[in-house]
């Protein structure tokens, strides 16, 4: 069987992750959950994470390390692998990670609406072209004592999603007790390739 090769330039998806900004409350309670000056950028977070990691287990992060679970809202669904997810930008690393084409399937945490995001060597498909995806970190945290990268990910995981439109994001984003953003969908594909090379190294 060829290589696959779903790397992120070649399907139009670079991000310079140092570029990539997150709003103040988002990187203060980034901050305050690791214990460190918040993260002024993307760069900065994949920093926290390698170093919370190598402080757990003196291990870099890989594929074992994304949070699995057996009824989680987002899954990737590939023709030998089949996985949800707790957090959707574990699911959109896995194809950059294993060079397996599949389809991102998430439900909405608002109208329960199906989003559909296919990635494959020859390029990605939208289900909702307007869907956004959000980052964010619960209120009030402080995890500085934290003894696993699993600990730290309970307080950001339930805040990282799909939705099926910048609305229905803000719906939701009212109610949560977290400070969180959105971006457009492709920027959040872009962002999971990101962290493909450079928190995981593309390590299958």
């Amino acid at each position: 069987m060829a290589d696959i090769n779903i790397e992120p330039s070649e399907l139009g998806l670079e991000l310079a992750l140092e570029q990539f900004r997150l709003p103040d409350d988002v990187a203060a309670g980034l901050g305050d959950l690791y214990g460190t000056t918040p993260p002024d950028t993307a760069a900065a977070w994949v920093e926290m994470l390698r170093d919370r990691k190598h402080e757990s287990d003196g291990e870099p992060p890989s594929v074992a390390d994304l949070c699995t679970t057996d009824d989680g809202a987002h899954a990737f669904v590939g023709e030998d692998r089949s996985q949800s997810y707790i957090c959707v930008l574990d699911p959109l690393v896995v194809p950059f990670l294993t060079d397996m084409p599949g389809t991102v399937r998430s439900t909405t945490p608002e109208r329960g609406t199906t989003v559909e995001i296919t990635l494959g060597p020859a390029g990605v498909e939208y289900s909702h072209p307007d869907a956004v995806v959000s980052l964010g970190v619960a209120d009030e945290v402080d995890c500085a004592s934290c003894t696993s990268i699993e600990e730290t990910y309970e307080h950001t995981c339930p805040y990282i999603h799909v939705f099926e439109d910048e609305a229905e994001y803000e719906t939701w984003a009212a109610e949560t007790d977290a400070a969180t953003t959105s971006v457009p969908v492709e920027t959040g594909v872009a962002l999971a390739g990101g962290l493909a090379e450079n928190l995981f190294g593309l390590a299958s």
